[in-house]
């Protein structure tokens, strides 16, 4: 079987069209690259921070107290003496 021996490739592999001087790709560069990068955002973040207005804070309203109970329905509102003896909490 003249098949099952052959070493030879599938194809050949072409020469790469864009291809990095080695100094470039280098795992040094790289990270010193990405360190860069992380100071600019972190100086950004500051300088942005300190720099920029704040809007105002949102005060919420409070509505006047409401009636706890309806004496137009006939309701009596409930002694103050029932809250701070036995019944209330």
């Amino acid at each position: 079987m003249s098949f099952a021996k052959n070493d030879r490739r599938r194809f050949e592999p072409g020469r790469a069209r864009f291809v990095l001087p080695r100094f470039a790709s280098s795992p040094m560069v790289r990270l010193f690259v990405f360190a860069l990068a992380a100071l600019l955002g972190a100086v950004y973040g500051l300088v942005r921070h300190y720099r920029t207005p704040m809007p105002p804070m949102l005060v919420p309203v409070t509505p006047p107290p409401a009636a706890t109970y309806d004496a137009d329905a006939g309701e009596m509102p409930v002694p103050e003496m029932y809250l701070q003896g036995e019944g209330g909490t």
